[in-house]
């Protein structure tokens, strides 16, 4: 009979004791808090239904490749894309940035799972196996979205702006 592995804190490092539960808790709460953060903030901006510049709600500056070359950079609409995506409101989401909605459930998923860490002290996040895989992962995504962006722009009419 396969013995299943447990998400019980001695299973995530071998480590059951009271300073080896703490810092499984308080890893979760390190995680947990920025995701919440992003999503808060997200939550607090209205998307631009242009598709970007959100963004500046926060008092950021335009984007200057947009401004200079009329083209959008890597991460125009990423912004305005996870505010609609936090709104459920997938399509305008896509449009401004495909990228955002898979982050977005990125995040939402990444903020439950490290609550739930700090919460029990198990060691959730581990089993995730991070590694610098999940950000070369994201970097495609963000570049294969900002492909698309172009693309579906300049077919449009929307880039160049100006």
């Amino acid at each position: 009979m396969a013995h299943e592995p447990s998400l019980a804190p001695e299973a995530g490092i071998g480590d059951s004791s009271s300073a080896g539960m703490v810092r499984i808790r308080l890893v979760g709460l390190a995680v947990a808090i920025p995701c919440w953060a992003m999503l808060l903030t997200a939550w607090s901006l209205q998307p631009r239904t242009v598709g970007y510049g959100t963004a500046k709600q926060l008092g950021l500056p335009g984007c200057r490749v947009l401004t200079v070359s009329g083209y959008p950079c890597p991460t125009c609409g990423m912004t305005t894309s996870v505010a609609a995506a936090v709104r459920a409101r997938p399509l305008e989401a896509w449009k401004a940035h495909p990228f955002g909605p898979i982050l977005t459930a990125a995040v939402m998923l990444l903020a439950v799972t490290c609550t739930m860490q700090f919460a029990t002290g198990w060691d959730i996040l581990r089993r995730l196996r991070p590694s610098w895989l999940w950000a070369l992962a994201a970097v495609i995504g963000v570049l294969a979205g900002w492909a698309w962006l172009l693309k579906a722009g300049v077919a449009e009419g929307k880039w160049p702006i100006g």
